[in-house]
């Protein structure tokens, strides 16, 4: 057998391995083609959508002025889309849900024919009425259909049924209808076509729409009753904004009227949990201090877009209250003189302009140099501008208290907190041992009695804010005093009655009331227009506390104070729960239907004239004899009214005058007169 030799083998040595090469090659080549081909972006298949150039409303019809054609990826596309191919398919067609600009349009979203007549605009209940309006005083041609407008009629005495005052015009203003929408406008339909016989660039709207005369969408109670008012005098819009629902309580307003002083505004607001302004209510809306809605009053309370609960509802204020102008509350620091020359910002002390110049820790303001800047104050209420509000004026106590928490203690003779209760150890507030609990007693290191134990509320200061205690209420339901040592004892120190079985009883032997839990200041009197609520770790508020119950605001029992601590109805302890005391309020009770039934008081629910009217039991208010009076009733946190508070403009007095003899026209007949 002959041997190959070596060049044979240095040629297939190189062939072999430029055919390795060649095949690696092509191997990392499909390799390459393959991943390119696995992250190469889908081919993405557009397709043309008919889309909104602008909002439309509901009942506007669609027409080649108000949209437009727009190329969107096919699979972001819903399947009932709209394509620029069906577009002869859709003109004018009416819209019955509003149209958003730019969002491709859907069929669900139109109505099922073509809008040929007017008469198809109309909404089923609805009719159109046709009204004229003075052009100068309704906005000189500027109103637009789906705008909203109230319609004020201005009419003599005699047709509204007054008797004219020799003295004054004879002139009456009242409001005819509130909210209307405007269907069309002047010679413009519902369609934004406008036939108008000329054009006047110098007008208002650039083309002299001239018009007086309006469409307005109506019941037909509301246009039989603009029937009446334009046959008796003159009606004149007033364009309002389509998402204000308020109401305006107008009378008829005469000259005589002039003479009377203009009612007291007064503004309905929302508090967050720190007594921050968050906004105005306006009608159902809750409108933010930038002037855009942001929330909304559902039976009874402020829900924000979240759907959650924004704060408390705050009603009566002046228009003037500084609280109206208050923009935050700060931890600010004041010099010498008492002004004010920084506030602090995450952990830094700030100055008017934004500059650092100390840093606050441990509760003292340091400057850069290492000294003390100054004194700091705590919530303090500052305008936009940064300036300090004067709070002393305002209805409401802006300046919430840090949260609560409650403490067992030990109280002597007078009342006064002498020990904490740590365990079974009693300590002095400088956390000396001056006592020992001993089967449910206050025992002093020499053996003899502290005091009373009981359970009290501080605020994160350590401040003694109050107590829950026990109380008596009448059959008003006002607190007759207070519960102390089996006795009830009133605010002034009197003894009524004595304890028995749950109730007080007087020496005669009546019944005065049953016993139930309240809460007490520190200086151990019911806090009227006070409640303790539980807030959850974000500061919401859980429930409110009704004897050691905690009542949420559906009125359902979801737990209980227990050793100073709300758990749930598990006897769990709810995570990051603290207890706080809520000033200026009472527990409003409403049905279903988001009527006030009554006010909550301990676990009564009283009428507005004082009278019990039951008890509330998981969500429900039961009489005496066990019967449901309302179910799903939810329990509120309101600000009380006080209808003695706010001035009230007087009403005109007007008296019949019979004058008696004749005159150049007959007999004078009986007139209507001012009492001035």
């Amino acid at each position: 057998m002959s041997s190959v030799s070596g060049k044979k083998l240095l040629i297939i040595a190189v062939a072999c391995g430029l055919l390795a090469a060649v095949l690696g090659w092509a191997y990392l080549k499909a390799k390459e083609s393959q991943y390119k081909a696995a992250y190469k972006p889908a081919t993405q298949v557009m397709a043309a959508v008919v889309v909104p150039k602008e909002d439309i409303g509901k009942s506007q019809t669609l027409s080649r002025e108000n949209v437009a054609a727009m190329d969107v990826p096919r699979e972001y596309l819903p399947s009932n889309a709209v394509l620029a191919e069906d577009w002869p398919r859709v003109e004018n067609r009416m819209v019955v849900t509003p149209l958003q600009r730019g969002r491709p349009i859907t069929w669900d979203a139109l109505e099922s024919t073509r809008i040929s007549r007017l008469s198809e605009n109309v909404e089923l209940g609805k009719r159109i009425k046709t009204v004229q309006v003075n052009k100068i005083n309704s906005f000189d041609g500027m109103l637009r259909p789906g705008d909203r407008i109230d319609l004020l009629g201005s009419f003599s005495a005699g047709d509204v049924g007054l008797q004219q005052q020799p003295n004054y015009s004879d002139q009456v203003v009242m409001t005819v209808l509130e909210n209307v929408e405007v269907l069309a406008a002047g010679r413009e339909d519902a369609k934004g076509k406008k036939y108008e016989k000329h054009y006047d660039r110098n007008s208002a709207d650039g083309f002299n729409m001239g018009f007086s005369t309006l469409s307005l969408m109506l019941s037909p109670a509301q246009a039989a009753r603009v029937e009446v008012a334009e046959k008796a005098g003159e009606l004149v819009a007033v364009l309002r904004n389509p998402k204000d629902t308020s109401n305006a309580s107008l009378d008829q307003i005469t000259v005589a009227s002039l003479l009377d002083p203009l009612p007291a505004e007064t503004v309905d607001v929302v508090l967050d949990a720190n007594g921050n302004l968050l906004g105005r209510i306006i009608g159902d809306n809750v409108v933010g201090l930038d002037g855009r809605i942001i929330g909304q009053i559902i039976d009874g309370k402020a829900i924000g877009l979240d759907g959650k609960v924004m704060g408390r509802i705050v009603r009566g204020l002046a228009a003037d209250d500084p609280l109206l102008r208050m923009r935050e509350q700060a931890t600010v620091v004041r010099d010498e003189a008492g002004n004010v020359i920084g506030k602090v910002v995450n952990g830094q002390v700030v100055d008017r302009n934004g500059q650092v110049i100390g840093k606050y820790e441990d509760g003292k303001a340091i400057g850069l140099d290492g000294q003390s800047l100054g004194r700091v104050e705590e919530n303090v209420a500052l305008d936009a501008s940064g300036q300090v509000i004067d709070m002393r004026s305002s209805q409401v106590q802006t300046a919430v208290a840090a949260q609560t928490h409650e403490r067992p203690v030990v109280r002597d003779a007078s009342g006064r907190v002498i020990g904490f209760v740590e365990g079974e150890e009693i300590k002095d507030a400088n956390g000396v041992l001056i006592g020992h609990v001993r089967d449910g007693k206050a025992i002093g290191l020499d053996g003899q009695i502290l005091g009373t134990l009981s359970t009290a509320l501080f605020d994160a200061n350590g401040n003694l804010v109050g107590e829950m205690g026990e109380v008596v209420r009448g059959a008003d339901g006002n607190i007759l005093g207070t519960i102390q040592n089996g006795k009830l004892v009133d605010a002034d120190g009197k003894v009524l009655g004595t304890v028995k079985d749950g109730k007080v009883v007087d020496a005669s032997g009546k019944v005065l009331g049953e016993v139930e839990q309240a809460l007490l200041g520190a200086d151990g009197k019911p806090l009227a227009d006070a409640a303790q609520v539980v807030r959850d770790a974000s500061g919401n508020v859980i429930g409110t506390v009704v004897g050691d119950q905690i009542i949420d605001a559906q009125g359902r029992t979801v737990g209980s104070i227990k050793d100073g601590k709300a758990v749930d109805t598990s006897g769990k302890a709810i995570e990051g729960a603290s207890l706080d005391v809520q000033q200026d309020v009472v527990q409003i009770v409403r049905d279903a239907q988001g009527n006030v039934i009554g006010t909550l008081r301990g676990d009564r629910v009283y009428g507005a004239d004082g009278k019990l009217i039951g008890r509330l039991v998981d969500g429900k208010v039961i009489d005496a004899n066990g019967n449901v009076l309302y179910r799903g009733v939810t329990v509120g946190l309101e600000t009380p009214r006080d209808s003695g508070s706010a001035p009230k403009r007087e009403a005109n007095r007007m008296i019949q005058f019979i004058p008696g003899g004749t005159g150049s026209n007959g007999v004078i007949p009986v007139q209507t007169l001012r009492l001035e």
